[in-house]
């Protein structure tokens, strides 16, 4: 937890944007059994496009990349959490877990610990 305190602004900005990243990545991952992937589900591309675009605005943060009325780390911080939202309420859906869905619990909890470590370090 030290070195997560120690981090800059910077390094901060990039864990989010390979964390989001990386979530992206395990929703192809089997989630239950049957082969059941969150890919497969309804609104999974609406979290696709949330964890997306929290992962380029950190991107564009940490680069300090001029985007117009760029929205605050609180931004990407309530977008972060919408994915762990999600992979909580896939939990109570999907019966029998796989190992995919506990990858995707750990990396959507890492994002928005980072996420918020990172908005409350703006808020001081």
């Amino acid at each position: 937890m030290n070195y997560l305190k120690s981090m800059d602004r910077r390094e901060r900005m990039l864990g989010i944007a390979i964390l989001n990243g990386a979530f992206i990545i395990s929703m192809f991952f089997q989630w239950g059994d049957g082969g059941v992937r969150a890919w497969d589900a309804d609104a999974s591309w609406l979290v696709f496009v949330v964890a997306l675009a929290a992962g380029l605005m950190a991107l564009a943060d940490a680069f300090e990349y001029e985007v117009p009325r760029m929205p605050g780390t609180s931004v990407i911080a309530y977008l972060t959490s919408i994915t762990l939202w999600y992979v909580i309420f896939s939990l109570m859906d999907i019966h029998d877990q796989a190992w995919g869905i506990i990858v995707s619990l750990i990396i959507a909890i890492l994002a928005t610990v980072v996420a918020t470590m990172a908005w409350a370090a703006d808020r001081q």
